[in-house]
Protein backbone atom coordinates (compact mmCIF):
# COMPACT_ATOMS: atom_id res chain seq x y z
CA UNK A 1 0.00 0.00 0.00
CA UNK A 2 2.85 2.40 0.83
CA UNK A 3 4.36 1.81 -2.64
CA UNK A 4 1.09 2.84 -4.30
CA UNK A 5 0.74 5.91 -2.13
CA UNK A 6 4.31 7.00 -2.93
CA UNK A 7 3.66 6.42 -6.63
CA UNK A 8 0.50 8.53 -6.50
CA UNK A 9 2.36 11.37 -4.72
CA UNK A 10 5.16 11.31 -7.32
CA UNK A 11 2.68 11.30 -10.23
CA UNK A 12 0.68 14.16 -8.71
CA UNK A 13 3.88 16.19 -8.24
CA UNK A 14 4.91 15.64 -11.85
CA UNK A 15 1.44 16.60 -13.07
CA UNK A 16 1.38 19.79 -11.04
CA UNK A 17 4.86 20.75 -12.22
CA UNK A 18 3.86 20.25 -15.84
CA UNK A 19 0.83 22.54 -15.42
CA UNK A 20 3.03 25.61 -15.03
CA UNK A 21 1.48 28.69 -13.49
CA UNK A 22 2.69 32.07 -12.33
CA UNK A 23 6.41 32.71 -12.58
CA UNK A 24 6.87 33.45 -8.88
CA UNK A 25 10.44 33.64 -7.64
CA UNK A 26 9.87 32.53 -4.02
CA UNK A 27 7.10 30.39 -2.55
CA UNK A 28 5.33 30.83 0.79
CA UNK A 29 6.81 28.71 3.55
CA UNK A 30 3.77 28.49 5.84
CA UNK A 31 0.11 29.45 6.02
CA UNK A 32 0.70 32.79 7.74
CA UNK A 33 2.84 34.56 5.14
CA UNK A 34 1.45 35.98 1.89
CA UNK A 35 1.69 33.94 -1.29
CA UNK A 36 1.77 35.78 -4.63
CA UNK A 37 -0.52 34.03 -7.11
CA UNK A 38 -0.57 36.51 -10.01
CA UNK A 39 1.22 39.58 -11.24
CA UNK A 40 0.00 41.09 -14.48
CA UNK A 41 0.77 44.27 -16.39
CA UNK A 42 -1.19 46.04 -19.12
CA UNK A 43 1.37 48.14 -21.00
CA UNK A 44 1.07 51.41 -22.94
CA UNK A 45 -0.28 49.58 -26.00
CA UNK A 46 -2.86 47.49 -24.16
CA UNK A 47 -0.81 44.28 -24.10
CA UNK A 48 -2.00 42.31 -21.07
CA UNK A 49 0.29 39.65 -19.59
CA UNK A 50 -2.82 37.80 -18.35
CA UNK A 51 -3.82 37.19 -21.99
CA UNK A 52 -0.62 37.40 -24.05
CA UNK A 53 3.10 36.64 -24.06
CA UNK A 54 3.79 39.63 -26.32
CA UNK A 55 6.73 41.71 -25.02
CA UNK A 56 5.71 44.72 -22.92
CA UNK A 57 6.56 48.32 -23.75
CA UNK A 58 6.05 51.53 -21.81
CA UNK A 59 5.90 54.75 -23.78
CA UNK A 60 5.38 58.23 -22.27
CA UNK A 61 3.91 59.47 -25.58
CA UNK A 62 1.13 56.86 -25.70
CA UNK A 63 -1.89 57.50 -23.46
CA UNK A 64 0.22 59.87 -21.34
CA UNK A 65 2.47 56.96 -20.34
CA UNK A 66 -0.28 55.24 -18.34
CA UNK A 67 -0.15 51.50 -17.68
CA UNK A 68 -1.76 49.14 -15.17
CA UNK A 69 -0.50 46.62 -12.65
CA UNK A 70 -2.67 43.89 -11.09
CA UNK A 71 -1.97 41.27 -8.45
CA UNK A 72 -3.62 38.40 -6.65
CA UNK A 73 -2.37 37.24 -3.26
CA UNK A 74 -3.36 34.66 -0.69
CA UNK A 75 -2.79 36.12 2.75
CA UNK A 76 -4.49 35.58 6.09
CA UNK A 77 -3.12 38.87 7.42
CA UNK A 78 -2.27 42.35 6.15
CA UNK A 79 0.60 42.56 3.67
CA UNK A 80 2.66 45.26 2.00
CA UNK A 81 2.77 45.71 -1.78
CA UNK A 82 5.86 47.32 -3.32
CA UNK A 83 6.16 48.22 -6.99
CA UNK A 84 9.80 48.40 -8.01
CA UNK A 85 11.84 48.83 -11.18
CA UNK A 86 15.33 47.59 -11.93
CA UNK A 87 17.70 46.93 -14.82
CA UNK A 88 17.78 43.23 -13.83
CA UNK A 89 15.13 40.78 -12.58
CA UNK A 90 16.04 41.27 -8.92
CA UNK A 91 14.95 43.48 -6.05
CA UNK A 92 18.61 44.11 -5.16
CA UNK A 93 19.41 47.77 -5.93
CA UNK A 94 15.91 48.29 -7.38
CA UNK A 95 14.05 51.58 -7.16
CA UNK A 96 10.93 51.62 -5.01
CA UNK A 97 8.20 53.37 -7.00
CA UNK A 98 5.08 52.69 -4.95
CA UNK A 99 4.09 51.02 -1.69
CA UNK A 100 0.77 50.31 0.03
CA UNK A 101 -0.72 48.08 2.70
CA UNK A 102 -3.42 45.57 1.73
CA UNK A 103 -5.67 43.29 3.75
CA UNK A 104 -9.17 42.76 5.06
CA UNK A 105 -11.15 45.99 5.15
CA UNK A 106 -8.55 47.92 3.12
CA UNK A 107 -8.77 49.16 -0.49
CA UNK A 108 -6.99 46.00 -1.62
CA UNK A 109 -7.51 42.67 0.07
CA UNK A 110 -6.61 39.42 -1.72
CA UNK A 111 -6.20 41.30 -5.01
CA UNK A 112 -5.47 44.80 -6.11
CA UNK A 113 -4.15 47.05 -8.78
CA UNK A 114 -2.42 50.32 -9.49
CA UNK A 115 -2.52 52.83 -12.32
CA UNK A 116 1.04 53.84 -13.08
CA UNK A 117 2.58 56.53 -15.24
CA UNK A 118 5.87 56.64 -17.12
CA UNK A 119 6.53 60.34 -17.76
CA UNK A 120 8.57 62.26 -20.31
CA UNK A 121 10.99 63.37 -17.58
CA UNK A 122 12.03 59.73 -16.98
CA UNK A 123 9.97 59.35 -13.82
CA UNK A 124 7.64 56.60 -12.74
CA UNK A 125 4.73 56.78 -10.30
CA UNK A 126 1.68 54.74 -9.33
CA UNK A 127 -1.70 55.83 -7.95
CA UNK A 128 -0.59 59.48 -7.84
CA UNK A 129 2.36 58.70 -5.56
CA UNK A 130 5.48 60.85 -5.60
CA UNK A 131 7.32 60.37 -8.91
CA UNK A 132 10.58 58.43 -8.82
CA UNK A 133 13.35 59.38 -11.25
CA UNK A 134 14.48 56.24 -13.11
CA UNK A 135 16.72 57.76 -15.77
CA UNK A 136 19.76 55.96 -14.35
CA UNK A 137 18.15 52.61 -15.22
CA UNK A 138 17.34 53.59 -18.78
CA UNK A 139 20.87 52.97 -20.03
CA UNK A 140 19.78 49.38 -20.71
CA UNK A 141 17.35 48.57 -23.56
CA UNK A 142 14.87 46.99 -21.16
CA UNK A 143 13.96 47.17 -17.52
CA UNK A 144 12.05 44.96 -15.11
CA UNK A 145 8.88 45.92 -13.28
CA UNK A 146 8.89 44.05 -10.00
CA UNK A 147 5.95 43.39 -7.72
CA UNK A 148 7.07 42.56 -4.19
CA UNK A 149 4.64 41.27 -1.56
CA UNK A 150 5.84 41.37 2.05
CA UNK A 151 4.36 40.03 5.24
CA UNK A 152 3.41 43.02 7.36
CA UNK A 153 4.57 41.35 10.59
CA UNK A 154 7.89 39.81 9.51
CA UNK A 155 10.74 40.21 7.05
CA UNK A 156 9.30 37.58 4.67
CA UNK A 157 8.84 38.82 1.07
CA UNK A 158 8.01 37.23 -2.28
CA UNK A 159 8.31 38.86 -5.70
CA UNK A 160 7.74 38.41 -9.40
CA UNK A 161 8.82 40.53 -12.35
CA UNK A 162 7.89 41.47 -15.90
CA UNK A 163 10.43 42.59 -18.49
CA UNK A 164 9.47 45.88 -20.16
CA UNK A 165 10.97 47.94 -22.96
CA UNK A 166 11.18 51.60 -21.92
CA UNK A 167 10.54 53.54 -25.13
Amino acid sequence: MKKYFALIVVMASISLTACGGADVRVQAVDDYVPDLYRFDVVDSYGVDTAKSNTPLALNPYVDNGLFDIFWEVNSLEDYQVNVRINDRPSINNSYLVYSTICGAGLACDQSGGAICEYSLDDTLSCNNSRSKYIGDLLQQPSSYLILEICDYNSSYCVYDYRRVLME
